[in-house]
């Protein structure tokens, strides 16, 4: 929770000294966005996701447990008010098997963007992880990692959110890319979210190899937490040269969280306590004279405490792309 509350901290001074920029006289739209939605625009990407599970113990250092890797291709539209994107996993070799382990998987991301108002949800389940830092604790060598083929986890969620700044701003711009932002504009907002995680293994989040000597009083084996709150945030587009730009964005939440946890014991306990999560995304695109070509990343963090330990679940996303705008509208004779 600590680390959650310092970049709420940092996102919060980041706003502040981005706010005096929104401020300015009001300029008309066309000065600060071009909207390309009645043009047909085509896009091919590449598409990585992931649900991680980290277990922090603010003295030793921390558990990264993670899936096989979950990286497809895609193809996906979009045409005036409608947008469909389709992406296909790459099979996983038998080298990346044996190193990472088996890891089944079905996740389902979208996100919807509108000119003030936007939405994101997920379902993901996923089973069979693997640690990728045993070296941090032991000596390790092995041409593999630690691997828990038991541990799954089934997160789902949505948030939407309000943009107040809808007239110099275009989230569109950042990631749909049918709207071009022709100069530097951010805007504040606000929204309500939920999420859901279902986590169990039958031997604990610590892998076998590390031994009874690593973290023997955390004997959590499974928990269930469900969350529901506010958030608040800021995004911002930087227009460098006109042709290419970066966006941030930053949208801290806090809300109401039940938690059940069983132990290795099967002691089972539950609490209420405040939730924290924080939404971080990130975008990055350049527009050639025929076509565009852009990545964006990002990651939906929730935090809660156990025994003093730190438990996150991030849910997260990366994309490259190309993509192509096509006039199809009817011309006349």
């Amino acid at each position: 929770m600590k680390r959650l509350l310092i970049v709420v901290l940092l996102v919060s001074g980041w706003m502040i000294s981005l706010y005096p920029q929104d401020l300015q006289a009001a300029d008309s739209t066309d000065n600060y966005f071009k909207d390309l939605t009645h043009l047909l625009s085509l896009k091919l990407f590449t598409l990585t996701k992931s649900n991680t599970l980290e277990i922090i113990n603010p003295s030793e250092g921390r558990i990264i447990l993670r899936p096989n890797g979950n990286t497809g291709l895609g193809v996906g539209f979009n045409y005036k008010f409608i947008g469909i994107a389709l992406s296909f996993g790459l099979p996983q070799s038998q080298s990346s098997i044996e190193k990472y382990g088996q890891t089944s998987n079905f996740d389902i991301q979208v996100s919807s963007f509108g000119r003030r108002i936007g939405f994101d949800g997920f379902l993901q389940q996923y089973k069979g992880y693997y640690m990728a830092n045993p070296q941090d604790f032991i000596d390790w060598d092995q041409p593999y990692y630690p691997q828990i083929s038991d541990l799954s986890i089934l997160s789902y969620g949505a948030s939407a959110f309000y943009m107040f700044n809808s007239k110099q701003f275009s989230y569109k711009a950042a990631y749909i890319r049918n709207v071009v932002q022709k100069k530097s504009a951010g805007s504040f907002s606000a929204g309500i979210f939920f999420y859901q995680d279902i986590v169990k293994s039958d031997n604990g989040f610590v892998p076998l190899e590390l031994g009874d000597t690593v973290w023997s009083n955390f004997d959590l084996k499974g928990f269930n937490a469900a969350s529901i709150g506010l958030s608040a945030g800021y995004q911002y587009t930087f227009v460098i040269k006109e042709n290419f730009f970066i966006s941030l964005q930053g949208t801290p939440g806090l809300g109401y969280r039940s938690l059940s946890g069983s132990t290795l014991d099967g002691t089972i306990g539950i609490v209420n306590q405040l939730a924290g999560q924080i939404l971080v995304r990130a975008a990055i695109g350049y527009e050639f004279k025929h076509f565009y070509v852009g990545a964006t990343a990002s990651t939906i963090l929730r935090s809660f405490k156990y025994r003093g330990y730190e438990v996150d679940l991030g849910t997260e996303q990366f994309r490259v792309m190309i993509g192509k705008r096509f006039d199809v509208s009817r011309k006349k004779p």
